[in-house]
């Protein structure tokens, strides 16, 4: 028998038995009749080819197939409720799932207390899932249909999405409070890469990027002093005093965003690169991408702390391109 084949009324009725240890008492909880009851169970235990329960001492007995069917039928009927529900908040407009990938960059603390939390107390049937990565494979998802948006880079962009420019980002250095650079009221590039970057794996899709803002910073043919995979573990090792490593600061972070380190005041204007948002360009957003976007958007237009925003200011940023 195909699973297809299963009736979730069915199983629904084989649930209370269980549950409600009988079939009178079941059909009394349904508002069926006790011979109604008696024939779904029969026709399950039908379709199913094997006993699942037995009426002993006035008491429902599971057999073991018995078992293994009550456990999978609460799954499916809880799943089936979860549906219907997201199915209705989705109809009203006011939630359902919402997968959503972001820029390794925003891989921090103040996204999730300027973006990430703000948004879920405002829009609690939202069922949020949150990736973090590399803009063109964020772009990439979006396409595929493995995300319904992305708030990303403007690197690149795949055919067959929309993309809507936001506001600029702008890169800065950071160190820990007790590197030597720390101490210093500005620094050179050359001093900068003498210290020690610490950088994505040179193998990795992320460095041939990193690498280009490098040069635009005036670092040429760059020498990683550490090589590691994952923003917030590089947070860790600047933290550490483990070497220098940069990323794009959006205004709006705030001045503390990168707390506990320190944003290092370069002699040059450090680069810039714009962030906005990518879905597909040939689907209505749903109502929670809409919430989200929107969201991003307010941020974006916000005044607040964009005087901060300059990359040769010595003002606070966090971790890495993405």
């Amino acid at each position: 028998m195909a699973a297809a084949d299963l009736d979730l009324f069915r199983l629904l009725v084989f649930v209370t038995v269980v549950e409600r240890n009988g079939y009178s008492a079941a059909a009394e909880h349904l508002g069926l009749s006790q011979a109604t009851v008696s024939f779904h169970v029969r026709e399950l235990t039908r379709q199913l080819r094997s006993p699942l329960v037995s009426y002993e001492r006035r008491a429902i007995h599971l057999t073991a197939a018995g078992e293994e069917v009550y456990r999978a039928a609460v799954k499916m009927l809880h799943d089936a409720e979860r549906l219907v529900r997201a199915v209705g908040e989705i109809d009203r407009g006011h939630g359902g799932p919402l997968s959503f990938g972001a820029s390794m960059a925003f891989e921090q603390a103040y996204f999730m207390e300027r973006v990430i939390g703000p948004f879920c107390r405002a829009h609690p049937t939202i069922r949020l899932s949150v990736r973090f990565g590399h803009s063109v494979s964020l772009a990439e998802a979006v396409h595929s249909h493995r995300l319904d948006l992305a708030y990303v880079l403007g690197w690149h962009r795949p055919p067959g999405v929309r993309y809507e420019p936001l506001h600029q980002a702008i890169f800065t250095f950071l160190v820990s409070p007790d590197h030597p650079l720390a101490r210093q009221e500005v620094v050179t590039v050359e001093e900068i890469a003498q210290a020690g970057l610490i950088t994505a794996p040179l193998d990795d899709v992320e460095w041939s990027y990193y690498d280009r803002v490098l040069r635009a910073c005036g670092i040429e043919d760059a020498t990683p002093a550490l090589e590691i995979d994952g923003v917030q573990a590089r947070v860790l090792a600047a933290g550490a005093g483990l070497g220098v490593f940069g990323t794009f600061y959006p205004p709006y972070a705030g001045e503390r965003a990168h707390a506990p380190l320190v944003a290092l005041r370069v002699d040059r204007p450090l680069p810039t690169q714009e962030v906005g948002i990518v879905s597909r360009n040939t689907d209505q957003p749903s109502a929670a991408a809409e919430a989200l976007a929107d969201c991003l958007r307010r941020l974006s237009r916000s005044p607040a702390d964009t005087s901060r925003a300059r990359g040769s200011s010595g003002d606070s940023r966090s971790a890495n391109p993405g």
